[in-house]
């Protein structure tokens, strides 16, 4: 599980706005983790499509 938990996030770093870093933390990876398109994540590289941030309302709602 912790392994798996952290190639998904060496392998979308590159891509994730700096300002966002957090939602990658383990507290919040499965909500963004799900939010990512299955396809992309399934390759070893190549581009990852950035969801847009969640609302703020939905960001204190998970804090």
């Amino acid at each position: 599980m912790v392994g798996r938990l952290l190639a998904d996030v060496i392998r979308v770093m590159p891509y994730w706005p700096r300002e966002r870093y957090l939602e990658l933390a383990p507290r919040y990876w499965a909500r963004a983790r799900a939010r990512l398109v299955a396809e992309e994540m399934k390759l070893p590289l190549g581009p990852i499509t950035v969801p847009p941030p969640l609302p703020a309302e939905e960001q204190r709602a998970t804090s």
